[in-house]
């Protein structure tokens, strides 16, 4: 049986490869391990992985409708719950539309487009054993006031 040991990387297919990069860069604190914006390529990382996020720019027309199948959302994760509360009230001073806030049984998350309309989430932890969690509790979605 294959196992894989971790997600290494996502890639995204956007319309301005530019706008994206700039996008990540503040909301997610990604720094820039690569980019030819002539071929439309920007490679995205925290610093110590080659990439976590690469971004190249060959989308064109109108995200894909809600119901139709593809990517839900990436989740990235701070360290604290005090680290979401001083990130959602950044976003929303950049002017990033929060869509949700939310409260599962393992992690506390907030949820916003990105220029694509991907769907991006930060989430903090707020369990020790969140496997053991999510298989005995499963997961809630309660809606979370950060205001």
């Amino acid at each position: 049986m294959i196992q894989a040991c971790k997600l290494g990387h996502i890639v995204l297919k956007v319309r301005d490869a530019g706008a994206s990069r700039d996008f990540y860069t503040r909301t997610l604190g990604l720094k820039v391990a690569h980019e030819d914006l002539e071929q439309g390529m920007v490679f995205l990382s925290f610093g110590q992985e080659h990439h976590e996020l690469a971004l190249f720019q060959v989308a064109t027309g109108e995200a894909p409708r809600a119901a139709q199948p593809g990517l839900h959302h990436m989740a990235w994760q701070l360290r604290s719950f005090e680290e979401l509360q001083a990130a959602h009230r950044e976003l929303k001073a950049m002017g990033v539309p929060v869509e949700a806030t939310i409260e599962h049984n393992v992690t506390r998350s907030v949820y916003f487009p990105d220029p694509d309309g991907n769907r991006v989430e930060l989430y903090c932890d707020m369990v020790e054993n969140g496997f053991e969690t999510m298989r005995t509790l499963g997961p809630k979605r309660v809606p979370l006031n950060l205001e």
